[in-house]
């Protein structure tokens, strides 16, 4: 019986957390940016300031050298 409480007392904190942590934002607008320039940090930061999210990439290969990619990020930020 003294092992209900604090298994009680963690679930009720890991729910709260939880709770605590989901966002009421439930509409998104999304922007992609393609290029070949695998530097373009200060864009990424650009977005970042401006509040858009990171939320995936890919690389693929340009031409068929496979020396040279192209770099595609998918941005999201909660609607306005």
């Amino acid at each position: 019986m003294k092992t209900t409480l604090p298994r009680s007392v963690a679930m009720l904190v890991t729910v709260l957390f939880l709770a605590g942590c989901a966002t009421t934002a439930d509409k998104w607008e999304y922007r992609t940016r393609t290029t070949d320039n695998p530097k373009g940090k200060s864009v990424l930061d650009g977005y970042g300031k401006d509040g858009w999210e990171l939320v995936s990439y890919t690389v693929r290969p340009k031409d068929a050298t496979g020396t040279n990619f192209i770099y595609q990020y998918v941005f999201k930020r909660p609607k306005k």
